[in-house]
């Protein structure tokens, strides 16, 4: 059985405004992201402990999220929730975090980097690097970074910038670029959760005037990919960011670097937030915990 999504029906039908559409304010669509959740995605599997904590960052504490595992392994994620720069929060993506904490079996810190239009570029990136360094000053054993789409991207970026500090790297439909948003196929642009006309506003928004070619906004583009950890992408077949994800594999695997691929056929942008409703969805977010746990040698 194929899944079949739209965005603006799944809005619709919960009864939400599109986020992406120009009348729509970033409150709105923030909250529509959070109310969207239960209608989407299943619960996630317990953990022992969830604690809300703060870590140092180059304009205040930033906002933090916790999960310990029962039986916790020698290894900590630091996860960067999607939502294109603009949305998302810890709420938003904390079945994901709390799933990903639980079916590794390590200790993860979900981070609430600034957003814009607030704060652009490069407020996200310096917020995600700060909680990774912060990360990596504590006795956690293995480190691994993760993110989903936007996050996937900034995940990608602290990665090219602390590359010695870094075992494992997880890019879950990363957004890798935004200096060209309009995709070949046009099958893939419009009505499978991520438009061309979201990712105009995502780069128009996030970038503000600064070289969206910046290798710390679009991780495609950096000029050495050699050292990085072993990675693993993870690709939606319905997903205009699917040719990145395979280029970026490309040239991780041209440098030298140990990738692994894992595409969803079937499944759009998003499908981890999806659990509910996303036929194999589930079984996918489970492999790509297993292939980071193995990876970490756990």
């Amino acid at each position: 059985m194929a899944n079949s999504f739209n965005w603006s029906d799944l809005m619709e039908r919960a009864g939400l405004p599109d986020p992406f559409a120009p009348e729509t304010s970033r409150k709105n669509g923030r909250t529509a992201m959070r109310k969207l959740v239960p209608f989407m995605e299943s619960p996630a599997p317990p953990v022992a402990d969830v604690q809300e904590i703060s870590v140092p960052g180059p304009a205040g504490e930033i906002p933090a999220r916790l999960y310990v595992p029962d039986n916790a392994a020698d290894a900590l994620i630091v996860f960067y929730h999607g939502g294109g720069y603009a949305f998302g929060d810890l709420d938003s993506h904390h079945r994901v975090a709390q799933r990903l904490c639980a079916q590794t079996g390590c200790r993860l810190l979900a981070v609430d980097y600034r957003l814009a239009p607030e704060a652009p570029f490069p407020a996200a990136f310096e917020d995600a690097l700060a909680a990774l360094d912060w990360a990596a000053s504590e006795p956690i054993g293995k480190l691994a970074v993760a993110g989903d789409s936007a996050g996937g991207g900034l995940a990608a970026a602290v990665t090219l910038a602390r590359r010695d500090k870094i075992d494992f790297q997880l890019l879950i439909y990363p957004l890798l670029q935004l200096a060209e948003t309009r995709k070949i196929k046009p099958k893939m642009l419009e009505g499978h959760m991520l438009s061309a006309r979201a990712l105009d506003w995502i780069r128009d928004t996030y970038c503000a005037g600064t070289d969206p070619m910046d290798p710390r906004i679009s991780p495609l583009f950096a000029d050495d990919l050699s050292g990085l950890p072993p990675t693993h992408i993870v690709a939606a077949e319905l997903d205009p960011l699917l040719d990145e994800g395979q280029a970026y594999r490309d040239r991780l695997q041209a440098a030298g670097v140990a990738v692994s691929y894992q595409l969803a056929k079937g499944l759009p942008h998003g499908y981890f937030n999806m659990t509910r409703v996303a036929i194999g969805a589930d079984k996918q977010c489970e492999q790509a915990a297993k292939v980071l746990r193995d990876g970490l040698g756990l």
